[in-house]
């Protein structure tokens, strides 16, 4: 897949993150491919969830989100919302990003995002690449990247 121009800014700085983060050893979904579940489906099937609870906060997930969604649990992140500025692009992301690490982190999935590892496609670390756009405070660099992983989320969820 080839990146557009209007992705590059991420990109570079996912890829610094990764460097700067490194590999943690968490345990990583068996298949990839091209399967995930909405943020909807995440919210209204809390069951389904491994890894992680929904009174978990999203900065336990994304260390850079920003104050304006880093206290949040991860189950009032997915109920998202929006606005204008770097605040409202910010709630976007964080609720595309909850659930793009739940399809990452769920073993029945083949979603083509890994949280700490190279996905499908050469899809960067999702927690890497997330975290970058937040340290970002680039409205346009999280909504290009709320918008890429809302694309995955909905890539149809066999749950």
């Amino acid at each position: 897949m080839k990146a557009s121009s209007r992705s590059v800014p991420w990109l570079a700085m996912s890829l610094a993150a990764a460097l700067a983060v490194g590999a943690a050893p968490a345990a990583q979904a068996v298949s990839i491919g091209m399967e995930g579940c909405t943020p909807g489906y995440w919210k209204n099937h809390t069951d389904s969830w491994e890894e992680t609870t929904p009174a978990h906060l999203v900065q336990n997930l994304y260390s850079s989100a920003p104050s304006s969604v880093a206290g949040l649990t991860l189950e009032q992140a997915l109920a998202g919302g929006g606005g204008r500025g770097v605040d409202g692009a910010s709630t976007i992301l964080a609720r595309a990003a909850v659930a793009a690490w739940l399809n990452a982190a769920h073993e029945g999935l083949g979603y083509p995002w890994r949280r700490f590892a190279t996905g499908l496609e050469g899809r960067d670390h999702l927690v890497a690449t997330v975290n970058a756009a937040f340290a970002s405070g680039d409205r346009a660099t999280m909504l290009a990247l709320a918008e890429r992983l809302d694309a995955d989320n909905n890539l149809g969820c066999p749950l």
